[in-house]
């Protein structure tokens, strides 16, 4: 469970980045964690970073679009610096009650609708290409 270590009011770690003259220096989230302790579905958010799942149960992850999610202005509070999804099966139940990560309508997670951790402590990493990959080309 996230702990406000230095007591002030956040429960996550952030840092200072520089946006721009625009937007100036702002406190961006750097891993924002979510504790999933139940079965069911579960739709990311913007606020998402690392999805920890610790839950003898069958869990759901649905993934936003990504697209538009990766062309959020980086001056959102909500929005995580880093901007990859971390899916961890922290309670070491995957193998039995598997975790299933389903990709936004008509996007891909490499080639596939979905995927899937079924091993103990298995851990997806996700990498949103958005507009960057087309048919597995890179535009450079």
């Amino acid at each position: 469970m996230s702990v406000d270590l230095d007591q002030s009011g956040f429960t996550y770690q952030k840092q200072n980045v520089y946006l721009g003259p625009t937007l100036g220096w702002q406190p961006l989230r750097n891993k924002p964690e979510r504790y999933i302790t139940g079965g069911g579905s579960y739709t990311i958010t913007p606020d998402d970073g690392v999805l920890l799942v610790n839950t003898p149960a069958a869990v759901t992850v649905n993934l936003p679009d990504v697209r538009q999610w990766m062309n959020e202005s980086f001056g959102q509070p909500v929005t995580a610096f880093e901007r990859t999804i971390w899916v961890k099966d922290i309670g070491g139940y995957a193998r039995s009650f598997h975790i299933t990560v389903n990709a936004f309508a008509g996007q891909t997670i490499d080639t596939a609708s979905s995927a899937v951790i079924n091993t103990f402590f298995g851990v997806l990493r996700l990498y949103p290409l958005a507009e960057r990959v087309v048919r597995g080309v890179s535009k450079h």
